[in-house]
């Protein structure tokens, strides 16, 4: 079963997981946003407007590459005062992506 913990413990220990999520969240900006590497709505979806450049960034060098360096990992697994990860305060928009994805794929099978 999804949970946001399981999505945290996830991003926390697999690097592939950040990266993917970078695609997810980079998917969930509006078009305009994703054009201008910038958050311009505030609809609570894709990144906040202090990760939208790196976000964006950090996305399209993956797409290109396959991976992301350590050095990009640790920024997204940098703490803040809270003693949260930065990629962590997206939890709860990769959960809902999750769930969606797990009830396309229920729905298939379903269907089958």
């Amino acid at each position: 079963m999804l949970s946001k913990e399981g999505i945290i413990k996830l991003l926390r220990e697999d690097d592939r997981a950040i990266a993917r999520a970078l695609l997810v969240l980079t998917a969930r900006q509006t078009a305009d946003e994703q054009a201008t590497a910038n958050t311009r709505y505030l609809n609570g979806r894709g990144y906040r407007p202090c990760h939208a450049r790196m976000g964006t960034s950090m996305s399209q060098f993956f797409q290109k590459r396959g991976y992301l360096t350590p050095q990009q990992i640790a920024y997204w697994r940098m703490k803040d005062k809270t003693g949260k990860m930065r990629i962590e305060i997206y939890a709860g928009q990769l959960l809902e992506e999750a769930q969606t994805k797990a009830k396309a794929k229920q729905t298939a099978i379903s269907a089958v």
